[in-house]
C-alpha cells in the first residue's frame, strides 16, 4: 500500500482568525441553547435584573475573587 503524506501551510494569522471565529460561533450557539430553554431564559432575565439593580460583586485580583467565593 502506497502511503503518501500531503501537507499544507496555513498562515498563522488565518489560523488565529479561524480560531476566533469558531469561538464566536460557539458562544452564539451556547446563547441560543440557553435562551431556547425556559429555565435558561429565566436565569438570563434574573441575571439582567440583578445587574440592573446592583446585586453583584466585583473582584479586581485573583485574591479578591477567592475572597468573594468563600
Amino acid at each position: 500500500m502506497d502511503q503518501t503524506t500531503e501537507t499544507i501551510e496555513v498562515p498563522r494569522e488565518l489560523l488565529q482568525e479561524l480560531t476566533q471565529r469558531l469561538a464566536r460561533v460557539e458562544e452564539v450557539l451556547a446563547t441560543i441553547e440557553e435562551l431556547s430553554d425556559k429555565k435558561g431564559a429565566e436565569r438570563v432575565r434574573k441575571s439582567e435584573d440583578d445587574l440592573k439593580n446592583g446585586r453583584y460583586k466585583t473582584a479586581k485580583t485573583p485574591d479578591d475573587l477567592k475572597k468573594q467565593l468563600r
